[in-house]
């Protein structure tokens, strides 16, 4: 929806509704050995993060994903790895 501001009618602001995805691009930019992307207020915002929020990482061939860290998955994944260390001789048992 565009919104004209008074006074000035040529000079127009797209307003968002808050349920809006934000759909951006941005460039890798090299910090130190490393490489950062900077994140919009808007992108942010619409995905409940605030600055210092922990995030979890997640890389795959094509795409990164970046998601709140913690949580039931986070729980659930190292349940699992706590699993297999514990059982980690008899399941290479039962792979033979």
């Amino acid at each position: 929806m565009m919104r004209e501001r008074p006074g000035h009618p040529f000079d127009h602001e797209t307003a968002q509704s808050a349920d809006a995805p934000v759909n951006e691009t941005r460039k890798l930019r090299k910090t130190g050995n490393s490489y950062g992307v900077t994140l919009s207020r808007a992108a942010l915002d619409a995905a409940g993060f605030s600055p210092d929020h922990p995030v979890a990482v997640i890389a795959e061939p094509g795409r990164v994903i970046i998601r709140a860290a913690g949580g039931a998955y986070d729980d659930t994944v190292e349940a699992g790895r706590e699993a297999m260390a514990q059982y980690r001789f008899a399941l290479e048992a039962l792979a033979r």
